[in-house]
Parts: C-alpha cells; structure tokens; sequence
C-alpha cells in the first residue's frame, strides 16, 4: 500500500495583499485533472465569524479535544499576555462535548486567533493534511513549518505581498466600505514588515514555493514571478525567472539573505 504524502499549505503574506484570491486559484487548479487537496482549511477569519453566531463544533475540524488541552496549547501560544490575559482568557469560553462556546462575544477575535492555532498543532499532532492562511505576524506561524518538516509532511508556500504597506492600507480600506473587516492602520504597516521579514526563513523550510506580486489593481494581476521545488537531495530548483517581472520587495527580503 502506498504511504499517504502528508502535505500542509501555507498562504501568507500581509493583510490587504489578495491571499483570499490566491486561496481561490489554487482551489480551482487542478494536477493531472484533480483538485489541489486542501485537506482540513484553518482561517481565523472564518472562526471568529463562526464564533460570533454561538458556537463551533470540533467536529467540523476532524479533531477530538478537551477543554484542559484546548487551554494548555493555548497558553503556549504567545496569543496571551498583555492585550489578552489569561483570566480574561480563561473566562471567554467553554468547551463541552467536543462543542467551543464563545461565553463573551466581545472576545470573538482573541480566541479565533487562539483557537486557529490549537487546531494546527492538533492536526500536525495527528499527521492530517491541513492548509492555513496566516499575515506572518508571529515567529509560531514559521516554527509550525518547522515542525511540519520535522514530521514528515511536504510544506508548500504561497507568498504573495505588494510593493508597498500603502497599497495594503487602501485595499483594505475599500475592503471595509464593501462590508468586510478593518484593519488598524497601524497593523497594517507593521504586519507588513514583519511578514516580509519572515518571507526567507519561511521559505527554508518548504517543498515548494510559489511568489506572487499583487501590487497592481484589477481582476487577473495577481502575478506568480518564482517558483521552486526541492530536488531528491533537497536543492532548490527554481523555474526560469524572468528578471524584468521579479518585484524589489523580493530580491530586498529574500534575494538579498542568500548573499
């Protein structure tokens, strides 16, 4: 019988770049006429939504957990400190019969983020394939690829940003006025350099990864400029890459730390 190929897909890159329309590409590709497998999707976006009508049944995530796991995880997360104590924490939900129930609405944000990171440490736990999008803003969303490696699974990278943090901050303006969430500015401009920041480090530990650059407004203009694939001995292999459409961002932020 044929091993299963464990695989974790990664699409990250500052908030207002077009992760969700890279997300639906890759959706509708296919490899020799079949879907990519996405395995179990993570977006803390999509949680705290979830969270905000009630409740969220693990089940949903293909996972069995208890409330003294769900807290011992978390509180290895970095998710709590300051902004978010664990006495606050502790007392914004419940979990009962496998079921998480968001006791303050108020803190649907805080513990989507929270919770999106347990379910990826149970399901590299578990050996499932899972995908997840993530802005890069923490060190953990780069050591879970680690882990991922040290376990066995394929971890595929789908990096796509702008040119500047500006083009970020307009988009996710317009984003607003359709009636999606905000963003501070503030976060805005520092996600966007720490998730570039990120961007190399990130790289070193991916079977394949694919570079796109969404500085350009309209349908269409989100352009994969890279792209490169581990060999037996685990060697990059890049595609041909045409100089002229490579943006600066990336040979600053990654280009840039081969030397």
């Amino acid at each position: 019988m044929t091993k299963e190929v464990l695989r974790m897909r990664v699409f990250a890159g500052p908030n207002g770049s077009g992760k969700s329309t890279i997300i639906n590409s890759v959706r509708s590709h296919k490899v020799n006429g079949i879907p990519v497998d996405f395995g179990i999707y993570v977006n803390a976006d999509l949680i705290a939504r979830d969270l905000q009508k009630g409740n969220i049944s693990f089940k949903k995530y293909k996972i069995v957990i208890s409330q003294d796991e769900f807290v011992a995880i978390s509180l290895d997360s970095g998710l709590i400190g300051e902004k978010f104590s664990e006495e606050q924490f502790i007392s914004s939900f419940r979990i009962t019969r496998n079921i998480i129930y968001l006791t303050k609405p108020a803190a649907d944000e805080y513990i989507a983020q929270i919770m999106a990171h347990v379910l990826r440490k149970k399901l590299l736990q578990e050996k499932k394939k899972f995908s997840f999008e993530t802005v890069f803003s923490h060190e953990s969303k780069v050591d879970i690829m680690k882990e991922a490696v040290e376990a066995g699974y394929k971890v595929y990278l789908y990096f796509v940003s702008t040119k500047s943090p500006e083009i970020n901050k307009y988009r996710i303006k317009v984003r607003v006025e359709q009636g999606g969430h905000p963003v501070p500015e503030d976060k805005i401009v520092n996600r966007y350099y720490r998730s570039m920041d990120l961007l190399h480090e990130a790289s070193q530990y991916s079977y394949q990864a694919f570079y796109f650059d969404n500085s350009e407004n309209g349908v269409g203009k989100q352009s994969m400029f890279a792209h490169f694939k581990l060999d037996k001995d685990r060697h990059k292999k890049w595609d041909k890459i045409d100089q002229g459409i490579v943006p600066d961002w990336f040979f600053k932020y990654y280009s840039s730390k081969n030397i």
